[in-house]
């Protein structure tokens, strides 16, 4: 059964042109006349004035019934908040998430913080995006249509996207991996450790590992085995999203040592050793693995950071956090 409305709601609806009452109008009206030119005649007549955010809406409705989408994301930039500085990094963000089933569309809403980003980026989106994974929100498998305003700054007038939450994104979001940096930094790493595993390099299986956390904090225990080969290079030009990085990376995956990239995704050091004890108890869980696991599960433990190993033998990719493998991929 579709949404029913009360007789003092009609009106309210009819007047409001935010997406829940766009997405309740189209269903009312294709309960009560299945032909979409008339529900769009209705759409263009109750929204005589339109602006670009109305449009968006609109479009995000009818784009989501055309492909299937059972989820739409509305971003938009909260008021003023005049308890913070306007020279902060953050900005507060209300998310609207709108689920559609057989009974019509469900909304609900809250509010966080993103940090400002760079203009035309829309790694915010995604940050907002794997936020309401890990508030399971989303899951695995909903394709969303994700509308944003201009108000977050990216550059754009209006925003509007299709996304597919796939294993892989579903999986980062829900266990935090990006917690502390940008969810493409760490998508990047796992795909390409995941080629790595699957190709190996000249004809053999290679084993590497990446840290990802604090330069300043990883540090502490960590020391250069070789010369450093990405000493000396200006940070645009050592960015592990950069596709025309990756096969630099491949390359220097087959050096001893791991690599240390940090929060923003800069990568730091190549054929790094890290100083760390692999031997104390908490580590027996590690009893089979060799060497490279048994120092990604010490560093996460005693740093903020998350790992990404590489097996050897097997290809086998295994990220780690506080100390333990928290999830396998092959």
């Amino acid at each position: 059964m579709l949404y029913k409305l009360k007789p003092w709601e009609k009106d309210k609806i009819i007047n409001n042109n935010s997406i829940f009452a766009i997405a309740l109008r189209e269903t009312i009206q294709r309960k009560e006349q299945p032909n979409n030119k008339t529900i769009y005649r209705t759409l263009n007549f109750y929204n005589k004035k339109k602006n670009i955010d109305n449009i968006l809406g609109e479009a995000a409705v009818r784009l989501s019934s055309k492909i299937g989408a059972n989820c739409i994301v509305s971003l938009e930039k909260l008021k003023k908040d005049f308890n913070k500085n306007e020279d902060s990094e953050e900005i507060d963000v209300k998310v609207s998430v709108f689920k559609g089933d057989n009974f019509g569309f469900k909304k609900l809403e809250y509010t966080t913080s993103i940090k400002k980003n760079l203009l035309g980026s829309i790694s915010p989106v995604k940050e907002l995006l794997a936020e309401a994974i890990s508030k399971k929100h989303i899951r695995n498998g909903d394709r969303v249509v994700c509308v944003q305003d201009e108000s977050l700054g990216t550059g754009y007038k209006g925003l509007i996207f299709v996304f597919d939450v796939d294993k892989l994104f579903f999986n980062i979001s829900s266990y935090k991996l990006a917690k502390n940096t940008n969810p493409e930094v760490v998508q990047a790493i796992i795909n390409i450790a995941l080629e790595i595993g699957r190709e190996g390099r000249e004809g053999k299986r290679i084993g590497t590992a990446f840290i990802i956390g604090d330069q300043q904090e990883l540090s502490k225990y960590s020391k250069q085995l070789i010369l450093n080969p990405f000493n000396g290079y200006p940070e645009s030009m050592r960015k592990i999203t950069d596709p025309a990085l990756k096969e630099t990376v491949k390359n220097f995956a087959q050096l001893d040592g791991v690599f240390i990239i940090d929060n923003s995704g800069t990568i730091v050091s190549a054929g790094t050793y890290l100083d760390v004890n692999t031997n104390i108890n908490e580590f027996r869980y590690m009893s089979g693995f060799g060497t490279r696991h048994r120092c990604a599960a010490s560093i996460t433990k005693l740093t903020n950071s998350i790992a990404v190993v590489v097996s050897e033998s097997g290809g086998v990719v295994r990220i780690f956090k506080n100390g333990r493998i928290i999830l396998t991929l092959s």
